[in-house]
């Protein structure tokens, strides 16, 4: 196949996304508690100030959050998103939904951190209409060098790098263990909590 017509897919890993859904649950099921708790007290008052409908506005949003986050990763972990790139361009498939941006309305991609608190890189493709693209590459089957490497050939016209896929020994004796450890100690709290 020529370098014209090569295209490179790349695929996110559910092994990676699993970890990210067992936290937000774990972090849910507290949250969901306090904002039921907080339901049946303010429930059971007879006189309702104002600073009480905050409180359990709070408590319901917070709750709601982590719900739209867990639903957002488990529809990521039952169809993975999906990078397609090319050399006329970058299709990024996300929830089902494809975005295809052509090379001469991208920018240089560059590998940044996601934010200043988080270890997890990001691939930012600036827009010349003046957005950005953003690939959450920590998120895909191969190391995120790879995926810059790969991006950046495309851009300059042609693609040689072929895809490692590193090691996921990290993901499954680390990673997956410890976030289920985290959801067995929220699980056991919610339970002391509700049978006091």
């Amino acid at each position: 196949m020529s370098a014209e017509n090569r295209t490179v897919t790349l695929r996110a890993s559910r092994l990676k996304i699993l970890p990210q859904a067992i936290v937000l649950a774990a972090f849910l099921l507290p949250f969901l508690l306090l904002a039921i708790i907080s339901g049946y007290a303010l429930a059971g008052k007879h006189h309702v100030e104002l600073a009480d409908i905050a409180i359990f506005a709070i408590m319901v949003a917070i709750p709601l959050i982590f719900t739209c986050l867990l639903v957002r990763t488990l529809r990521r972990l039952a169809d993975p998103d999906l990078l397609s790139v090319a050399i006329d361009g970058v299709e990024l498939t996300v929830n089902g939904t494809r975005l295809y941006h052509s090379w001469s309305a991208l920018g240089k991609p560059v590998l940044q951190l996601l934010n200043s608190k988080s270890a997890a890189r990001s691939i930012v493709l600036p827009q010349h209409s003046g957005g950005k693209l953003v690939i959450l590459a920590e998120d895909y089957e191969c190391d995120p060098r790879d995926i810059l490497i790969i991006l950046e050939q495309a851009k300059a016209g042609f693609l040689t790098e072929s895809v490692r896929k590193p090691s996921n020994a990290l993901y499954a004796f680390l990673a997956i263990p410890a976030s289920c450890i985290t959801l067995s100690a929220s699980i056991i709290g919610v339970m002391w909590i509700a049978l006091r």
